[in-house]
């Protein structure tokens, strides 16, 4: 007898969608089949059962002064597991002046015993200089393959030719470059020229980062990567022509993935002109129009972009120099992102159920190198999300999970919803009800399967 098992659920992943049961032991799948018991049962009759759901590019709680997010590992795995992420992976955004591997063991120790899931890092070198770069080798042997770059962003962005020996280590050491790609040159002098002729609200965002830039930016990280020999995946692609030039880096047999993030899918340009709620949405790569939306949900469809990530990064209002509350840029889609997925992708039909449980589970979990997640097999975690997708559920920061007064979908409802997560065998939320305790969440283990599961 097993010691937990899913009965009578639609079982969906990777070569199996059906009703099933799936039991579990200990923390790893035991079996899935049919008429299977164990010491506890739970009735998935009319639930849709998946793997955890995996978001690979979440912003948890920094302490710089200059730029904070408010989410607690603790608050932020919370909302995770309320969502059905059961793992999460942050950012080490390294200062300068610090080593790669003590910037990833302070981040690590903040994280530790915090945690309501699974969850690791990216380590993103600032530091524009060889010394820092030439440390890449020892932060993947730490366990970290996962390396992030900027092409933009004063103090944050690194050269070509720095990028270009990151890519070179990152692929010698078997691990994944990832690029937030667009022009800072080009943004820099955008902005002088909107500032010159006086425009400088919210709504002058996007005309200085056209898309043809960010397209750019792609195509000479693509570039790049291939001349480094690196696998590489381009963060928050918004642009048509930044799907373009992925679909032509995969005709030449590169080794390139794409992620979307949840609010490019959900919203358009013009949610920054909203003057109460506008700010929250001045993200960069910025919100475009409703072609380069319908672009990225065909490039999901059709497997061009590989991932959908949120970058959640939650901040709560602040007053501003008139004394009225309003919202710094930052999204918080930890915990609605597989339900939004679901919602404005399958019950839409532009994807099917096998693809919503790819792009929000198995797929990340493949593209970033979590071997034991994102799928229901025997001997994986046992990460299991029970979906209902008939609830429905009206989107606002007091109904949801995260410490922040405002949601990013605030006021949008939704049909389909997580009601019960399970990580590593333990029910950690229940039919809607936290059944856990953070601190219970492990740094989860790096790696790739066998070659052929990407590339």
């Amino acid at each position: 007898m097993f010691d937990l098992v899913i009965r009578n659920g639609h079982v969906v992943g990777p070569g199996i969608d059906t009703v099933m049961d799936v039991a579990v032991d200990g923390e790893v799948i035991a079996a899935i089949g049919h008429g299977l018991r164990g010491r506890r049962e739970l009735d998935a009759t009319g639930l849709l059962v998946v793997p955890g759901a995996v978001d690979g590019h979440v912003h948890i709680r920094t302490e710089r002064a200059e730029w904070s997010y408010d989410d607690t590992f603790r608050t932020g795995s919370v909302a995770a597991a309320f969502g059905g992420v059961t793992t999460f992976l942050d950012q080490v955004q390294v200062e300068p002046g610090v080593r790669l591997c003590a910037a990833l063991a302070g981040r690590q120790g903040e994280a530790q015993g915090e945690c309501l899931v699974d969850y690791g890092f990216h380590v993103n070198p600032r530091e524009p200089s060889r010394e820092r770069i030439d440390e890449i080798p020892e932060v993947v042997q730490a366990g970290v393959p996962t390396i992030k770059f900027f092409m933009s962003y004063e103090g944050w962005a690194l050269s070509d030719d720095l990028i270009l020996r990151g890519m070179q280590h990152v692929a010698a050491a078997g691990g994944l470059a990832i690029v937030h790609a667009e022009n800072k040159a080009v943004i820099e002098e955008l902005v002088r020229q909107q500032l010159e002729l006086g425009r400088s609200g919210p709504q002058w965002h996007a005309a200085a980062r056209p898309a043809s830039m960010e397209a750019e930016a792609s195509h000479r990280a693509l570039a790049l990567a291939r001349l480094a020999g690196a696998r590489v995946l381009l963060y928050h692609v918004t642009a048509a022509e930044s799907v373009e030039e992925l679909r032509r880096a995969r005709r030449h047999g590169d080794a390139a993935f794409g992620e979307a993030c949840l609010h490019y899918l959900v919203l358009d340009e013009s949610a920054i002109l909203d003057p109460v709620t506008g700010p929250a949405f001045e993200v960069s790569p910025p919100l475009r129009d409703a072609g380069h939306r319908d672009a990225l949900w065909r490039a999901l469809a059709d497997g061009t972009l590989d991932v959908v990530s949120t970058d959640h990064g939650p901040r709560r209002r602040v007053r501003d120099a008139a004394g009225e509350l309003v919202p710094p840029p930052g999204t918080s889609g930890i915990e609605v992102r597989l339900a939004l997925v679901h919602d404005l992708g399958v019950r839409t039909g532009l994807l099917s159920l096998q693809r919503w449980v790819e792009v929000c589970c198995t797929r990340p979990a493949d593209v970033f190198g979590l071997p034991t997640k994102g799928r229901l097999l025997p001997g994986l975690d046992a990460d299991i999300v029970l979906f209902d997708p008939d609830r429905e559920v009206m989107l606002s920061a007091p109904a949801l999970h995260s410490h922040v007064d405002h949601s990013t979908y605030e006021g949008m409802r939704v049909r389909g919803f997580p009601v019960t997560t399970i990580s590593r065998g333990e029910i950690v939320v229940e039919d809607g009800t936290l059944a856990a305790e953070p601190g219970r969440g492990r740094l989860a283990p790096r790696g790739w399967r066998p070659p052929g599961r990407i590339g």
